[in-house]
């Protein structure tokens, strides 16, 4: 395992007080009394009709001016699109949205895009899942999940970014755990015990002080640190919030007799009564860290909310906020902002996102013998693997593969439990949730028992014009089969494994049917009429039009039933003028089916577009700097290294996802070499080919374009910098 940097630091400053004083200078910054305290500083004032109205320009007009930085040099409306994209939902921009984004002549289109991304709620919380995932120390899978020495909090985390929830109202339920967050705070504790200080207490609370205060006591946990003024007694004291007794101090992993006291690593935000029970200890740390008071943690997460965005941030490294940031007005003030908005992080985002300094062009990394930093505008990142994956995903159309044991944690469906992988998934599926559907039949009994044998459903429906997608999922107990518009379209033979289709090629505009023919089985050893069973229909049907609208045919008493089937029952337009209105029976979550479980487990394995950041890892995603969260990771390294560059070129991942995305191509493309160059450069970088690279691509290609020469284009346009950063 990777030795941190302020472990190393503390090997070779042992035996020098020297550097440790050097290195502690700016460590209580302006407030000794109390080095937390919010502060807001006064917004600079700027001259009348200046361009500079995003107040953290207004902090930065200074900066500008001392570094020539011409505000009105802003990136093209391309790059602008490509970056806020790519930060915020964390997908490339479509070319249909490019080109209308190009061409709205609206003044505060930049603005209004912003709001579009933040407001679309999947595509953010789908997005933002790796970041909080890395910092959180969330696997979706592990040693430990089978003991219960580790848990998952992902079904909270995607809820919670998805709803938006308040940055404070995330940080105490994450500390004083609520329904579903437990795992945070829980530790680590399948290693076994490794020394003192990596004990399941000790993980929390350097995790705590890590990821909300950007404060490093790991070296702390061992023994007074050599690198700052954390000492073992501030560690134990932070730790013994969460022991159910309290902790004898270990210094170098050996007992000293002592026990510490518990107290928060800043007592002058407030105390925590060592007497109380645990739960009590760990409510009072909660209320404390998310105090108004706490200016550290609003500090700390526009920090890393800047450094995400503008690729450094106003402190380096972030997870050392001790260091005094380059812009100490802007940090605080931001901070304050934040506080003052109900702490919400989409805000912090949109103003730094619609400031001219996110706006201007991208720089490089600084020199590394510069002594200070100079802000000169936002750095080149790369994309994260994530990022990456998505981005050949929207390029090839091939998105990352559900396995049922994902899904669901038994096979038996009733009764049976999501995964927290597929939660995620359910959540986003929320607004599609066939909630309304009702198990129906031709007897009100039907769910307690009713006699074997087949019964007839209709429903007939209009449609304006033919449909842009359709999906609908079936289940009948005990066997169903279902036409639509007169054709056989499936089957299902198990109540407790839904069946989904994709409907699309099969209807039209104007008038629709489904028509089911639904069995209810007898008794093997009893005679149709003697056996009793459950019995019942559900279906749901979600019809996508091409203006938008949203078409929903779900079973209800307004389908017509038979036990008859006259000749051509399942078409358009027959006479049903005898036959009955079904009756409802229950939805689904009653009766005796409970469906809700294997509803959402088989539209989560149809869904064709699973992001990177929902799945489990892979050889691609790991060499691409995905954590195996067994620690706290709130950076991942942008720096390329030689892992990457040989699993990019010779992965077998890759490698079949970009086969399978030249099959796309020339089926979407009818085999025209002129258009798939086009379209392919279009949608991975935002623009068309230049001359040369056309003319280059066309030889690649061929006349005929073939798999291996799509396949060989789409290697040359991702292996491109420009596809693989964000500029």
């Amino acid at each position: 395992m990777h030795t941190p940097r302020h472990v190393q630091l503390a090997v070779i400053c042992a035996c020098s007080v020297v550097i440790s004083t050097l290195i502690l200078a700016p460590a209580l910054g302006d407030d000794e009394a109390n080095p937390v305290a919010p502060r807001r500083p006064d917004l600079p004032s700027i001259e009348k009709g200046s361009a500079l109205t995003n107040p953290i320009d207004r902090f930065l007009q200074t900066t500008y001016a001392a570094e020539n930085i011409d505000v009105n040099r802003l990136v093209s409306d391309e790059v602008f699109a490509r970056r806020v994209h790519e930060d915020l939902v964390g997908l490339l921009p479509t070319p249909t949205e490019l080109q209308a984004f190009v061409a709205d002549s609206h003044p505060d289109k930049r603005q209004r895009l912003v709001r579009k991304l933040l407001a679309d709620r999947r595509a953010y919380a789908e997005h933002w899942l790796t970041f909080w995932n890395d910092a959180l120390r969330n696997a979706f899978r592990g040693t430990g999940f089978i003991d219960d020495g580790r848990r998952q909090i992902t079904g909270w985390l995607f809820a919670a970014l998805y709803d938006n929830k308040p940055y404070d109202q995330f940080v105490h339920e994450l500390i004083s755990p609520v329904d579903g967050s437990a795992g945070f705070i829980k530790g680590i504790i399948w290693r076994g015990t490794v020394n003192a200080s990596q004990r399941r207490e000790m993980q929390a609370a350097q995790t705590i002080s890590q990821v909300f205060l950007g404060t490093n006591i790991k070296c702390a946990s061992c023994h007074d640190s050599f690198i700052d003024t954390w000492t073992l007694d501030d560690a134990y004291g932070l730790a013994n919030v969460f022991a159910d007794e309290s902790l004898e101090t270990f210094e170098c992993n050996k007992p000293n007799g002592e026990f510490a006291t518990v107290k928060f690593l800043f007592p002058q935000l407030g105390k925590i009564d060592g007497t109380a029970p645990r739960d009590e200890r760990i409510q009072q740390l909660a209320d404390i860290m998310t105090s108004p008071q706490n200016g550290r943690l609003t500090r700390t997460i526009v920090n890393r909310l800047w450094a995400i965005l503008m690729g450094r941030g106003l402190v380096e490294p972030v997870d050392e906020m001790d260091l005094p940031p380059w812009h100490a007005d802007l940090l605080d003030w931001l901070a304050a902002d934040l506080a003052q908005h109900d702490y919400d992080l989409q805000h912090t985002l949109e103003l730094i996102c619609t400031s001219r300094a996110y706006q201007l062009p991208s720089v490089g990394f600084p020199d590394p013998e510069e002594t200070s930093y100079t802000f000169r505008g936002p750095l080149v990142k790369r994309m994260s693997g994530e990022q990456f994956l998505d981005a050949i995903s929207s390029l090839t159309g091939v998105w990352q593969p559900v396995e049922p044991a994902m899904v669901q944690r038994d096979g038996r469906g009733q009764g049976g439990q999501l995964t927290d992988v597929a939660l995620v998934l359910a959540e986003r599926r929320r607004d599609q949730t066939p909630a309304t559907a009702h198990w129906i039949w031709n007897d009100a009994q039907a769910a307690q028992g009713t006699i074997g044998g087949a019964l007839f459903l209709r429903r007939e429906f209009t449609l304006q014009t033919a449909p842009k997608t359709a999906r609908v999922i079936a289940t009948g107990d005990n066997s169903f089969t279902l036409h639509v518009n007169g054709k056989q379209i499936t089957r299902g033979e198990n109540w407790q494994q839904p069946t989904v289709v994709d409907l699309q090629p099969h209807l039209r505009a104007g008038q629709n049917v489904f028509a089911v023919a639904a069995v209810n089985s007898a008794d093997k050893d009893k005679q149709p009429e003697e056996s009793s069973n459950s019995a019942g229909f559900l279906l749901s049907a979600d019809i996508q039009m091409a203006d938008g609208e949203n078409v929903v045919i779900e079973t209800d008493d307004s389908w017509l039933c038979s036990t008859q089937s006259p000749d051509k029952w399942e078409t358009v337009g027959f006479d049903a003028q005898d036959w009955k209105p079904a009756v409802e029976l229950a939805d689904i979550d009653g009766g005796p089916w409970n469906i809700r479980v294997p509803l959402l487990a088989a539209l989560i394995i149809s869904d064709s577009q699973v992001r990177a950041a929902m799945v489990m890892d892979d050889a691609l995603t790991r060499a691409l700097g995905r954590s195996n969260r067994e620690q706290v990771v709130t950076r991942r390294q942008s720096v390329a290294t030689t892992l990457q560059a040989l699993e990019l070129t010779n992965g077998g991942t890759l490698d079949a996802v970009l086969k399978q995305g030249a099959e796309n191509w020339l089926k979407q493309s009818e085999a025209n070499s002129v258009a798939i160059i086009k379209e392919i450069y279009t949608q991975a970088l935002g623009r068309a080919p230049t001359t040369d690279e056309a003319a280059l691509a066309r030889e690649l290609v061929g006349e005929k374009p073939s798999v291996e020469s799509v396949q060989d284009l789409l290697w040359v346009v991702v292996m491109l910098p420009e596809f693989q950063l964000i500029e």
